[in-house]
């Protein structure tokens, strides 16, 4: 796909995201605004701007998939915010983000190449690894941690069933940081456990 093309097929799915959003302004009220007006600019700006800021550029994917989406799905379903759903919201928000920091891993020399300035290329894919290992982990932690004080149902540590994979992911991801090679199978398996535990994590809220 051309860049021309790519470019008017993204204004076209922002325009009809921010439809949506005025579709939901009206039926639930000015509350979803703030969310969908961040959410705009984080497209907006994500290319220019985000990819430049080494630490925007980790958080931005999270803050998407996780506070925005879970956060502002939770109240066009309800009508109010709650502190649980930001709690819940944080599960995608930090695996989102470490999906997209691993997937920096083999594009370092092409993203330096057009002045990106992402983690991996400021610090290398070794310090890198070990960033993914603590989000990978956080991530896990902060289910059980949830659980165990009450904000988060029993159900909810069900999500805790793909750990066994995250763990070896990470293990592989430490081992093989700068061999891309070897590194792309973990990929892989960092994509299936980013989506996976969300979705253990929300059955586990709906049998709760």
């Amino acid at each position: 796909m051309s860049s021309n093309k790519a470019l008017i097929l993204g204004l076209a799915a922002l325009g009809l995201t921010a439809a949506i959003g005025i579709f939901f302004w009206a039926v639930r009220g000015w509350g979803i605004l703030p969310l969908g007006l961040v959410g705009i600019l984080l497209v907006i700006f994500y290319s220019p701007w985000v990819t430049k800021r080494p630490i925007l550029c980790l958080l931005a994917p999270g803050l998407g998939f996780g506070p925005l989406m879970v956060m502002g799905t939770h109240y066009v379903l309800v009508g109010r915010y709650d502190g649980v759903a930001l709690l819940a919201s944080l599960i995608p928000g930090l695996l989102v983000s470490n999906l997209l920091l691993l997937n920096q891993f083999p594009d370092v020399e092409a993203d330096a190449s057009v002045n990106r300035r992402h983690i991996p290329i400021i610090f290398g894919r070794a310090a890198s690894a070990w960033l993914y290992a603590a989000f990978a982990v956080g991530a896990f932690l902060w289910v059980a941690l949830a659980s165990i004080l009450g904000y988060f149902p029993p159900g909810a540590l069900i999500a805790l069933l793909f750990l066994p994979l995250a763990l070896g992911t990470v293990r592989g991801v430490i081992q093989n940081a700068d061999q891309i090679k070897r590194l792309v199978p973990y990929l892989g398996k960092n994509v299936i456990y980013t989506l996976a535990t969300p979705l253990l994590l929300g059955i586990g809220f709906m049998i709760s």
